[in-house]
């Protein structure tokens, strides 16, 4: 009977122990917020250049289109033109996918190869990959 009391005691004060001390915050979310707060250079212009682009696939969407399967020239120009710019950027795998996002909605249903080709350019398989570093220029 004193050896379960032993024991419960000690599982009790154990237990009451787990938490007790205040920690600092996990190394990941701080390598997480110095990351956010230092992009790189060549990352801030090539996201630029692919805000720019769906901009353009913003403006091509207001545009008329006879051919719901192939849309208008402006809107196949700037879906090019996207796919181009995001392919190449120096970005992690996720936000190349959340960019394709946005593009996917700014063309709606206007053009639907562009929506297909959005679609099979999404970096899946490679997401698991990692991040890329910055790279020297």
């Amino acid at each position: 009977m004193l050896r379960v009391a032993v024991l419960a005691l000690l599982v009790t004060l154990t237990l009451a122990a787990c938490g007790s001390h205040k920690s600092s915050p996990p190394p990941a979310t701080t390598t997480q917020s110095a990351a956010k707060a230092k992009a790189c250079k060549n990352q801030a212009v090539a996201l630029a250049k692919i805000h720019r682009d769906i901009a353009a696939l913003q403006a091509a969407y207001k545009l008329p289109v006879k051919d719901k399967l192939l849309g208008n020239h402006a809107i196949n120009v700037a879906t090019d033109k996207f796919l181009n710019d995001v392919q190449l950027a120096p970005i992690s795998n996720l936000k190349r996918n959340r960019l394709t996002d946005l593009a996917m909605s700014a063309i709606g249903t206007h053009c639907q190869q562009c929506f297909q080709a959005l679609e099979a350019n999404r970096p899946i398989p490679s997401i698991r990959a990692g991040a890329i570093s910055c790279s020297a220029s």
